[in-house]
């Protein structure tokens, strides 16, 4: 399987519409600390709004409202929504999704929804041909997924998956790490010196989102409303499983 997508027809009136017309996303991801925010119309990056805020998924709404009233964008020209969907902050995730739901309601806008560490491994995608995705998910665990690059694109090598530190670095020690926990990267390091780990903290990023999503969009493939959940993992079975 690739990154984390889930896709079905959406609706024939986007279907329908012409490829040569500028497509406007709008991106949302909160499965962090960091609230990341992205409006692009074609190739342009409008808004990237990317800050770590105090239970900054509750001020969603307000952020968006604030651009809107700038008239940075407008959300009955919006093509299609993107969310990410973790795993991460239980609360961020449900906020984001919340969201995302009333405005592809309310507008009957389509929904992509994309995997968060996907985003996070994009930014090494053009240097890095193997890169794991790391992050704490408390209780002497993590979160983690593993990507490769073939040609131009980042495919996911092995889906997200909750498992020790150790366990996982020892399946991958060929891979290039990121998190934006910067405790894990300390431990990782101090347990394998050789071990390639970049440096700063890379959290997840809309603007990323909306980059892999456009061939989606092209292609008509979207995330039904009804599918629409969160990516959980518990520790009890190790599998993911709806809320």
């Amino acid at each position: 399987m690739g990154i984390s997508f889930v896709i079905v027809s959406f609706g024939i009136g986007h279907l329908n519409m012409q490829s040569s017309m500028a497509m406007n996303f709008l991106g949302i991801d909160a499965s962090s600390e960091n609230i990341s925010l992205c409006f692009s119309t074609g190739d342009k990056i409008i808004l990237d709004f990317n800050k770590r805020i105090s239970f900054g998924s509750s001020k969603i709404v307000f952020i968006l409202q604030q651009y809107l009233k700038r008239k940075l964008f407008d959300l009955k020209k919006i093509d299609c929504l993107l969310v990410g969907r973790g795993p991460g902050s239980f609360t961020g995730l449900r906020v984001s999704y919340a969201v995302i739901k009333a405005f592809s309601l309310a507008l009957n806008i389509p929904v992509i929804a994309v995997g968060s560490f996907f985003s996070m491994a994009y930014n090494f995608k053009d240097s890095e041909e193997k890169i794991a995705v790391v992050t704490d998910a408390r209780k002497g665990l993590i979160y983690a997924a593993a990507f490769c690059r073939k040609k131009n694109s980042l495919i996911m090598e092995h889906k997200e998956q909750l498992i020790s530190l150790d366990e996982f670095i020892n399946k991958r020690k060929d891979h290039f790490f990121v998190t934006y926990d910067a405790h894990l990267r300390k431990k990782a390091l101090e347990i394998f010196p050789r071990l390639r780990f970049y440096s700063d903290d890379i959290w997840p990023n809309a603007a990323a989102m909306v980059q892999q999503a456009k061939q989606y969009y092209s292609k008509g493939a979207f995330t039904p409303l009804e599918k629409l959940e969160p990516l959980y993992l518990h520790p009890k079975t190790c599998q993911i499983r709806s809320s």
